[in-house]
Order: structure tokens, then C-alpha cells, then sequence
């Protein structure tokens, strides 16, 4: 098979190419396809959990989500980063209820039942956090006041979390994500 360059190719063109093997974790583009959505997951994972369920059981989950999303993904409907972003969540909120108890089937989730919706301005900047050229562009935008709230926000930090480890209150730290987010969204 072809060898795939990781900057050139959606993925949309990954999941075409992970589909026609026979062992999908033959060749790099499932680990590609990982690497890319991997601080999606672990974001998603640190603000999920909770006492009944650590941030690695909720990885897991994501992670089995992102292999599922890549099985019943249909390009006719939609952007796969949508469709793959909305199975995680969907999967790892299934899973913090279900290790609360508040859930009884949670693992019978239809994933091809998933509604697509346009990506948010924060699903968007997580899946490209690691992109060096979208962090120099925040660092002209923003303030760095209103980019250390935005990063601590990303990390899954609390209102009250972000305002105690940089020393301000917790409505200021609110306004401050407000105000980044406005200036990213005008950016983006």
C-alpha cells in the first residue's frame, strides 16, 4: 500500500485506507488517526472523571469509541472529526454514569444512531492543540492572561481551579474565557 504523508492527508482519507485492510492496525495511518484525536480523549477523559471512575478507564473508552467511529463513519453525512468527536463523548458520558450507577446499558450505544453537528470552537482548538502555527496565532490574539485561563480550560480546570493557580477570581477568570474564546472564534 501507499505511503501516507501525515500532514497531507484528511481524515476522512485515513479512515478510507484503515477500512480496505484487512488488519487495521497494519501500516501507520490508524496510529495517525490515534495520535490526532489522542488530547481529545485525554481532555475529554480529565473532565469526566470523577471518584467512581479515573482517567484511564475513560481513555479506554475513548479510544474503543474512536475505533467504532472509524467502523460506522458514513462521509455522506458529515466531517469525521464531528462524527468521532460526538462518539467519544457520547461514550465516555456513558461510561462516568454507568460506573455511578445512574446508567444500567450504557454499552448497547447504537453508534450509528449519532446526529452530526457543526464542531464548537473548543472541539475544534483541542483536536489542533498540539499545531504550532494555531498556538502562535492565540499568543498574538489573546492576552496572556486570557490565554493561561483558555490552556487551563482546555486541561479541564474549574472556573475556581483557574482562579486559584493564577491568582485571580474565579469571575474573572470567567471573563477572561470569554473574551478568549470571542477573539479565537473571530480568528478561526
Amino acid at each position: 500500500m501507499r505511503e501516507v504523508s501525515a500532514m497531507k492527508v484528511t481524515d476522512e482519507e485515513l479512515v478510507g485506507i484503515i477500512r480496505t485492510r484487512p488488519d487495521p492496525m497494519q501500516g501507520g495511518e490508524t496510529a495517525l488517526l490515534i495520535s490526532r484525536y489522542s488530547p481529545v480523549i485525554r481532555l475529554k477523559a480529565a473532565k469526566l472523571r470523577n471518584k467512581d471512575i479515573d482517567t484511564e478507564d475513560l481513555c479506554q473508552e475513548g479510544y474503543l469509541a474512536l475505533f467504532d467511529a472509524i467502523r460506522a463513519y458514513d462521509s455522506s453525512k458529515g466531517a469525521f472529526s464531528t462524527f468521532a468527536g460526538r462518539c467519544i463523548s457520547n461514550r465516555m458520558i456513558n461510561a462516568a454514569a454507568k460506573a455511578r450507577g445512574s446508567l444500567e446499558k450504557a454499552d448497547n450505544f447504537d453508534f450509528t444512531l449519532v446526529p452530526d453537528s457543526s464542531t464548537s470552537t473548543d472541539d475544534y482548538l483541542i483536536s489542533k492543540e498540539d499545531d504550532t502555527a494555531l498556538t502562535e496565532k492565540m499568543l498574538m490574539v489573546l492576552s496572556e492572561k486570557e490565554y493561561n485561563v483558555f490552556r487551563l480550560y482546555l486541561d479541564g480546570y474549574s472556573y475556581k481551579q483557574i482562579a486559584e493557580k493564577t491568582g485571580i477570581t474565579p469571575k474573572s477568570a470567567d471573563n477572561a474565557l470569554s473574551r478568549a474564546k470571542k477573539k479565537l472564534k473571530e480568528l478561526l
